[in-house]
């Protein structure tokens, strides 16, 4: 129902207000902050099945919570699938949510691999859990090491695109001549420590421009 939509999503912003600050705090010890990933993974899921979460109130709850993908993310898709560009999109939060909005955006082309945590449903569509393994921002490196895409997908250069500074440990799990990482600094504090590893850094919450730009020079060489 609109009212368990609604009830739903205030749980999910007071949870994610609670942990996101642990989440991007780098000053506190790494077990710290994976076992706030996990719980705050634990306790999404368990706030979905509380509401006796269906598939189709799945779209309803992301068109009411007005969440979308990163301007320029769509131009981004269609160029590599356009130029045949294996994409990973390797993520602590919900396969299904992730494949709704590409759906929805018409982008959710052959070429895309999605690696995140997969809802389960029971045989009323209604969610009861997750797959395992499940998938955090901590744990996504012990997953990548035992995912079979990296063996299938094989490319000698890789174009990294993440918000965390984890995120640039998922290149070492592929076999690659250049890297070219560039990082999104959500947050302004972390732009001098997203410097000094990213070889380039966007700020304020970017799009996916400027991104877009470089990939049309690369495909161009």
């Amino acid at each position: 129902s609109t009212q368990s939509t609604g009830e739903f999503l205030e749980k999910a912003e007071a949870i994610k207000n609670h942990h996101l600050p642990i989440h991007v705090d780098f000053s506190l010890p790494e077990a710290v902050r994976q076992a706030s990933d996990l719980e705050w993974m634990k306790k999404t899921i368990s706030s979905f099945a509380g509401e006796r979460f269906s598939r189709s109130l799945l779209t309803e709850m992301l068109h009411r919570s007005q969440c979308r993908l990163r301007s320029g993310v769509v131009e981004f898709l269609e160029l590599a699938h356009t130029h045949e560009i294996p994409v990973l999109i390797f993520s602590g939060g919900i396969w299904d949510v992730i494949e709704v909005l590409l759906k929805e955006e018409n982008c959710y082309f052959p070429n895309i691999q999605i690696l995140a945590n997969r809802l389960k449903y029971d045989s009323d569509g209604i969610m009861v859990g997750v797959e395992d393994p499940m998938i955090t921002a901590s744990s996504k490196l012990a997953v990548a090491q035992k995912s079979s895409y990296f063996s299938e997908v094989q490319r000698d250069n890789i174009f990294l695109l993440g918000d965390m500074l984890s995120d640039l440990k998922m290149a070492g799990c592929a076999k690659h001549s250049e890297l070219l990482s560039i990082g999104f600094a959500n947050n302004a504090k972390d732009e001098e420590s997203y410097q000094e590893h990213f070889d380039a850094v966007l700020g304020g919450n970017p799009g996916f421009d400027e991104i877009n730009e470089i990939l049309k020079k690369i495909v161009a060489e």
